[in-house]
């Protein structure tokens, strides 16, 4: 295994979970990958600290979605709440996940952010959901925050769940690329599927084209790929024309995070 992937019992895949469908999908996401790579899975439901600091403002109101009444916000009902999504999400784990994989659930209460991000100090990777319970183009502002600031790669899905093949990496030369075709490598090893490797050739770099496929080609090993060769300038075209796959990209492309709707790894 590469260094990517360590071995050791820190060897877990976090997924952050709030019973919306896009952390359903992340579920179903982290599932097959913890299947796939035989690691641990953990899933966290954090309860937002803010709701509470929110039903302590006597100005706090919610209106009732089917009644249209308008009534206080109480610590009390949102405790309530928060225990229901809990039980859902932990129903859903035991429906979701199958053995051999082995899985704990955990709730957690404080800034959804900070807590994720601690609890996947260590992890292999962080998996979520690219948006909350609103549905929208863009990335939420949770899985945004989680996308700049992860130490860890993150794992990003839509609503559909699961990896889509093919694997797709790009590759640069950089330390950043390296560690993503290391982690294309590992899926690759365990998915037996065909990889795509997207070649950027910057424009300050005296490395040839001919150099960066044999690096490319001496960290994959020997299985097929298709290599895809593009200016640094192209690299947003050339992915909407193969936005077909499961993406791992280096976080100095994290720009194009959004043009991808499709699973993406972000590797740091």
């Amino acid at each position: 295994m590469n260094e990517v992937l360590p071995e050791g019992q820190s060897r877990r895949i976090v997924v952050a979970l709030d019973a919306s469908s896009y952390s359903l999908a992340a579920l179903r996401a982290a599932s097959e990958l913890a299947s796939l790579l035989d690691i641990r899975l953990e899933g966290l439901f954090v309860e937002d600290i803010n709701l509470f600091y929110l039903g302590a403002f006597p100005f706090s109101h919610e209106v009732g979605s089917y009644t249209g009444s308008v009534r206080p916000i109480e610590n009390i009902d949102v405790e309530r709440q928060l225990r229901t999504t809990a039980t859902i999400i932990q129903r859903a784990m035991n429906r979701v996940v199958k053995t051999p994989v082995r899985w704990t659930f955990q709730v957690r209460r404080g800034s959804v952010v900070n807590e994720l991000l601690t609890a996947a100090q260590g992890a292999d990777i962080l998996s979520i959901g690219r948006s909350g319970y609103i549905r929208r183009s863009t990335l939420g502002s949770t899985a945004r925050a989680l996308v700049q600031k992860s130490q860890r790669p993150v794992l990003l899905l839509d609503e559909r769940g699961g990896f889509v093949y093919p694997l797709i990496a790009i590759y640069s030369g950089s330390a950043t690329s390296r560690r993503g075709l290391q982690w294309l490598t590992s899926l690759a090893h365990h998915s037996r599927r065909p990889v795509r490797v997207i070649i950027v050739v910057r424009p300050e770099t005296t490395t040839t084209v001919e150099q960066l496929e044999a690096e490319a080609n001496a960290i994959l090993g020997h299985r097929p790929v298709e290599f895809i060769v593009v200016r640094y300038g192209n690299v947003l075209a050339t992915l909407r024309a193969y936005d077909a796959g499961t993406l791992v990209l280096p976080n100095e492309y994290v720009d194009l995070v959004s043009q991808h709707t499709g699973p993406t790894i972000i590797v740091p």
